[in-house]
């Protein structure tokens, strides 16, 4: 007889295809874990979805309750749930993010998170901070403040303008970071079930705000210069594309840096087929001499970009430059999802553009890239990867018999940790064998270099292997 549980105690339809009796039961967790993990990269499972309870799901497929628990426990260490005491388990907020970027806490030397230097911008922030604590009436910057001061919106101009923006015809919105604005962008303008066009490989924050979000995700193929006009002009044949998001320079996770010609290119699609068009440019700053794509289409055109990458990943502001005409939908989402970015941190940023320090330190964080560049460039001769002279990552692609999550445990058990493919795979099917190394992570230069060696040791160490059975 087939055991039902009620929905009250949380959806079941995931497990479909779980089949206990093809895993060795001492595994038997970790089997159930990957069945869950694979249910949510594929969207069956959305964040905020509520789980059986342990017993209900020990019910249900037959298994000891303590099998249950070691997989929920696992399953919150690894960051794809929530529990609530009272409440019981959900799909946590950001479960792609949380395997793609991992904590700072960790043990290991860790490759997985695009930041800039800290320590770069360590003597202007000290500087600026007590420069702000003696401001008369500072708890002014405690107050309501909708979209920020007027000289809060005048840096916001400044800074957009020497980042080569078109401002013209748009209206600028402030938000908290990069993936905040992302959200209020997808959110203002399509509706659940629209569908997006993004990089076959992109930026793992898209891919779980689609899943939050009810948007449906079109993987647009990809080559050394990231999205390719034919497979967008497919797509928008074959898909009711309503929004396309691009990351035209230093593309995340593949590097790929898009020509002018090719920014044209993808621009007539774009107004050909009147779709919306989001400019993601966090790392615009690494190419200065290309112009925004968006600076390429009079059309519905939404730049985007933050200090998170340029300056600092702690100072949560982004700008949004949007055509009038959505300014005011644009606004009310972010009054609905922030009501405001937090005064004392628009000032912070404020100050920085007015003195000149954030352009300062965005250009000693690309200088610093170069040299982390150099050094990779060394160490990794013969092997194949992607890379920018000036970008923050690069984008390793794994010889054959490695997968990369077979490499990805192996580098972790030496101390080492690296971005899966699968993390950034729009489509969440059969991912390259890839990872993703952040070469800026590392505090110092010592560092990077000890921890890329782990990495050829590993590379070596199974091409050797591959030598060997092949004779």
């Amino acid at each position: 007889m087939q055991i039902k549980t009620p929905l009250s105690e949380g959806g079941l339809s995931w497990l479909a295809g779980f089949n206990k009796r093809a895993k060795v039961q001492p595994i038997l967790y970790l089997a159930l874990f990957e069945h869950l993990k694979k249910a949510i990269e594929q969207g069956t499972l959305r964040a905020g979805d509520k789980l059986p309870t342990h017993r209900a799901l020990s019910r249900h497929l037959q298994i000891a309750v303590a099998t249950v628990s070691k997989m929920y426990r696992y399953a919150y260490e690894q960051g794809l749930v929530q529990s609530t005491v009272g409440k019981g388990s959900f799909v946590a907020s950001f479960p792609v993010m949380a395997q793609a970027i991992r904590a700072q806490g960790h043990q290991c030397i860790n490759l997985s998170i695009i930041k800039p230097q800290l320590s770069i911008g360590e003597s202007y922030l000290a500087k600026q901070l007590a420069q702000l604590a003696a401001v008369p009436q500072i708890s002014d910057l405690m107050d309501y403040n909708a979209q920020g001061s007027l000289t809060d919106r005048r840096a916001a101009k400044d800074w957009l303008l020497s980042q080569r923006v078109d401002l013209s015809g748009k209206g600028i919105s402030i938000c908290s970071g990069a993936q905040h604005a992302l959200m209020v962008l997808i959110n203002s303008l399509t509706d659940e079930g629209d569908c997006i066009g993004v990089e076959s490989y992109c930026y793992p924050g898209i891919i779980s705000l689609a899943s939050q979000l009810g948007r449906k995700l079109v993987a647009i193929d990809m080559d050394d210069q990231g999205m390719t006009p034919q497979s967008l002009e497919q797509a928008c044949n074959t898909q009711p594309l309503k929004m396309l998001i691009v990351v035209a320079s230093h593309q995340n996770p593949t590097t790929a840096v898009m020509s002018v010609a090719r920014r044209t290119e993808i621009v007539h699609i774009v107004e050909r087929y009147k779709l919306k068009l989001v400019d993601d440019d966090v790392y615009g700053f690494l190419s200065p001499e290309l112009p925004p794509i968006s600076n390429f289409t009079a059309s519905d055109s939404f730049y985007l970009t933050s200090f998170s990458k340029s300056v600092f990943p702690g100072l949560r502001v982004a700008y949004i430059a949007a055509p009038e005409q959505y300014k005011a939908r644009i606004d009310a989402q972010i009054r609905l999802s922030i009501w405001m970015p937090a005064p004392l941190m628009l000032a912070l940023a404020t100050r920085l553009v007015f003195a000149q320090e954030a352009a300062e330190i965005q250009h000693l964080q690309s200088e610093q890239a170069s040299r982390r560049q150099r050094i990779a460039a060394k160490l990794l001769v013969g092997f194949e990867y992607l890379a920018q002279p000036t970008s923050y990552h690069l984008w390793l692609k794994l010889p054959a018999k490695f997968s990369s999550d077979s490499f990805c445990l192996a580098l972790e058990k030496r101390g080492v940790i690296v971005s899966n493919a699968t993390y950034f795979n729009a489509l969440q099917t059969d991912p390259c064998a890839a990872v993703r190394i952040s070469l800026m992570a590392p505090a110092t230069d010592d560092e990077l270099i000890f921890a890329l060696h782990i990495v050829v040791g590993l590379l070596r160490e199974k091409s050797e292997e591959s030598s060997r059975y092949s004779t």
